[in-house]
């Protein structure tokens, strides 16, 4: 008799250490989700942070034309504002 409650006891220790090791894979496998919202912030109402990035794009105003009459192209700085806007701030033009 002592024997089978040694077995469950071995038994439910195993399946427990296996249930532990399940979940901590999970953890491992968990994909990072960016987000440009600020948590904590405004009691769940959506708010976006500003986070640049630099991007090219056509500079017509900033940069003119090339020689084949299409816009040369820009460094740009892209973001979202805090109402989740989205402003590109010309940097410099790019040169050909």
């Amino acid at each position: 008799m002592r024997l089978v409650i040694k077995i469950k006891k071995i038994v439910i220790a195993l399946i427990y250490t296996i249930l532990a090791s399940v979940g901590h894979a999970a953890d491992q496998n968990y994909e990072r989700q960016e987000s440009l919202e600020i948590e904590g912030i405004n009691a769940g109402c959506h708010v976006c942070e500003w986070r640049p990035r630099l991007h090219d794009k056509a500079a017509l105003e900033q940069c003119g034309r090339g020689p084949d009459g299409s816009p040369n192209k820009g460094v740009f700085e892209c973001g979202f504002t805090e109402d989740c806007e989205r402003i590109c701030n010309f940097i410099s033009c790019i040169e050909n």
